[in-house]
């Protein structure tokens, strides 16, 4: 579940959908239907609140390249990642879809077979 926490210059702040106030510090756990209804309110200021766990946080593609950095989601991360073939445990963190990012665009080059030299397979018969 997402939590938020008000981060405010002020000790209070009144909270959009109660009665009750945002304390400052003080982490709240609320519904993702709840963060998606006032995102607006919470998300368009960072200076004010700290969201953490959004499931539906946007994707800001922070080289505008189309290759997943700490900016995309943790979603869009796996799609990514699915649309390419690369195949990935159950839970998998963010950092962890990043490295598997870095492996796909940067796959390590496979050791060269070395094969062993050849014997003589001539036997010497004594007839020479």
């Amino acid at each position: 579940m997402p939590t938020v926490t008000y981060i405010g210059a002020k000790v209070y702040r009144v909270r959009p959908d109660v009665k009750e106030d945002w304390v400052r510090k003080q982490p709240v756990e609320v519904s993702q239907e709840w963060l998606d209804k006032y995102r607006i309110a919470i998300c368009s200021n960072p200076t004010a609140f700290i969201v953490e766990g959004d499931a539906n946080a946007p994707t800001i593609d922070e080289g505008a390249d189309g290759i997943p950095d700490a900016g995309w989601s943790k979603k869009d991360i796996t799609t990514w990642l699915e649309e390419r073939g690369v195949e990935f445990g159950g839970y998998s963190t963010k950092g962890k879809l990043l490295v598997l990012v870095e492996e796909t665009l940067n796959p390590k080059p496979s050791e060269p077979v070395v094969e062993a030299p050849a014997e003589a397979a001539e036997e010497k018969t004594g007839d020479e």
